[in-house]
C-alpha cells in the first residue's frame, strides 16, 4: 500500500500554516498547475466535490503510469493486500461492505458511554498544575485506546500501532520522497506482522470485536483483513489526534479582547465540530487519477494524469464560505469536505466527531492552558501539532 510518488518534489508550504500557499495559488483559479508539485492542484470547493463524487477518476495512485513505474522501481507491489482507501468499483464496494454496518451514525452513537469512560480516564491522568505534552499524553493515547479496544488489541499490539503509525502516515501523501516511502513501507510490514496472527486467531475463534467482524468475511483474504484492520486503526487515531491538537490550539488562543473561543462554545454542538473540521481538518489533500479526459476549471486533464484535491483549500473557498478564516458555527453554507465526499466518504467520520466532541468537553472542564512553543509535524498528508506543552490549572 502506498500513495507516495518517490520522484516528486515537496510542495514548499509551512506545515503549521499551509493556507497562504493555497491562497496565493487561488488567485490563478480553482484549478491550477503547480510546477513545484508537478501536478494539478484543485483548490475550489465545487471542482473538488465534483471529482470526489464523480466518475472517470480512480483512487488508486498506481492507475497513473508514471506513479506505477516509479513505485515498482522501489517496492514489491505484490506484497500489499487490497486497500479500501485506494480501491475502486467492485473491490471498493466489497471492502467497504465488510465494516459499513458498524460505522453508521446510529451504531456509533451507541458507543458514547464507552468513549466517555475512556476519555475521562485519559484526560484525568495529568495532575493539575504539572506540565505535560498534550499530544503525547492525551491526543494520541485517547483515540488509540478507543480503536484498540474496539479492534480487541492487547497493550503490546496497541504499542506497536502507536509506534509505527506516524511513520506510515508520513508516506501517505503524493509527495513523499524515496526514504519516507521505504520507511513507511517497513513500518507497515511491522504492523502487518503484528496483526496477522491476531487476524488468523479471530477468524478461527471470533469474539465481539471489530477485528473478528472483519475476519469473519469469507470474501476477504487474511492479507485483506490485516490491511483493512491497520488502515482502520491508523485512520481511526492519527486523524482524530491531529484534529484534537489543532482544535485545542484554536479554542485556547487568546483573542483581541482577551477571551478565548473555548469560553463560549458547546462541544456537544455538531456545528462546532463541523466548523473545527472545516478550519483544522487534518487531511490536507487527497489524490485522484483521471481514467478518462476531463475539462476542469477551463483546463484539460488528460487520462492518466494525477490531480491533488487540496481539501484544506476547498474548505476555505471564499466563494462558498463567507469570511472563510473565521470560526462561525452558525454557518448555513455547504458542509466541509474534511471527510471527503461520495463513495470514499470516510466511514469513521461519525466516530471521529464523537471522540472529538467528548474529548474537548472533558479537556475544557480541567481548564487547560498552553505553556510553551508548539511544534508541528512536517508531512504533506496530515496537518497536526507534534507537541503542545500544556498544564491543567489548579
Amino acid at each position: 500500500m502506498t500513495t507516495a510518488n518517490p520522484t516528486a518534489p515537496r510542495i514548499p508550504w509551512d506545515s503549521r500554516d499551509p493556507y497562504d500557499y493555497y491562497e496565493n495559488l487561488r488567485a490563478r483559479g480553482d484549478v491550477v498547475w503547480d510546477e513545484n508539485a508537478g501536478t494539478w492542484l484543485v483548490l475550489g470547493y465545487h471542482p473538488a466535490r465534483e471529482i470526489l463524487g464523480g466518475t472517470g477518476w480512480s483512487s488508486d495512485p498506481l492507475a497513473s503510469p508514471q506513479m506505477r513505474a516509479s513505485a515498482t522501481e522501489y517496492l514489491d507491489l505484490s506484497s500489499f493486500g487490497r486497500n479500501m482507501l485506494f480501491a475502486d468499483g467492485p473491490d471498493h464496494t466489497e471492502l467497504r461492505g465488510a465494516v459499513r454496518d458498524v460505522f453508521t451514525p446510529g451504531f456509533i452513537a451507541g458507543l458514547r458511554e464507552g468513549v466517555q469512560s475512556i476519555a475521562s480516564q485519559v484526560v484525568e491522568y495529568p495532575p493539575a498544575g504539572e506540565p505535560f505534552d498534550f499530544m503525547a499524553d492525551i491526543a494520541l493515547p485517547l483515540p488509540i485506546a478507543i480503536i484498540g479496544e474496539w479492534l480487541g488489541l492487547d497493550d503490546a499490539s496497541s504499542a506497536v500501532l502507536r509506534e509505527e503509525s506516524p511513520i506510515i502516515i508520513q508516506m501517505l501523501g503524493a509527495f513523499a520522497d524515496v526514504e519516507t516511502v521505504l520507511a513507511g513501507t517497513a513500518a507497515g510490514a511491522t504492523l502487518a506482522t503484528e496483526l496477522l496472527p491476531l487476524a488468523a486467531d479471530r477468524r478461527s475463534y471470533p469474539g465481539d470485536d471489530l477485528l473478528s467482524l472483519i475476519a469473519s468475511d469469507a470474501n476477504l483474504s487474511l492479507d485483506d483483513v490485516v490491511t483493512m484492520a491497520f488502515m482502520v486503526a491508523i485512520a481511526g487515531h492519527e486523524t482524530t489526534a491531529n484534529l484534537l491538537g489543532a482544535s485545542m490550539l484554536r479554542l485556547l488562543a487568546p483573542r483581541a479582547d482577551g477571551s478565548r473561543l473555548a469560553d463560549g462554545i458547546d462541544p456537544g454542538d455538531p456545528a462546532v465540530i463541523s466548523e473545527l473540521l472545516r478550519l483544522d481538518g487534518p487531511v490536507l489533500g487527497t489524490a485522484r487519477v483521471a481514467t478518462e479526459e476531463h475539462t476542469l476549471g477551463g483546463h484539460t486533464i488528460g487520462e492518466g494524469q494525477t490531480v491533488l484535491i487540496a481539501i484544506a483549500a476547498a474548505n476555505r473557498d471564499p466563494q462558498v464560505f463567507v469570511d472563510p478564516t473565521e470560526f462561525r458555527p452558525e454557518r448555513k453554507s455547504s458542509p466541509p469536505l474534511a471527510f471527503g465526499y461520495g463513495a470514499h466518504h470516510c466511514l469513521g467520520s461519525a466516530l471521529a466527531k464523537l471522540e472529538t466532541s467528548v474529548a474537548i468537553r472533558e479537556i475544557l472542564a480541567r481548564r487547560p492552558e498552553v505553556t510553551g512553543p508548539v511544534t508541528w509535524r512536517d508531512t504533506p498528508a496530515i496537518r497536526g501539532p507534534r507537541s503542545i506543552p500544556m498544564r491543567f490549572q489548579t
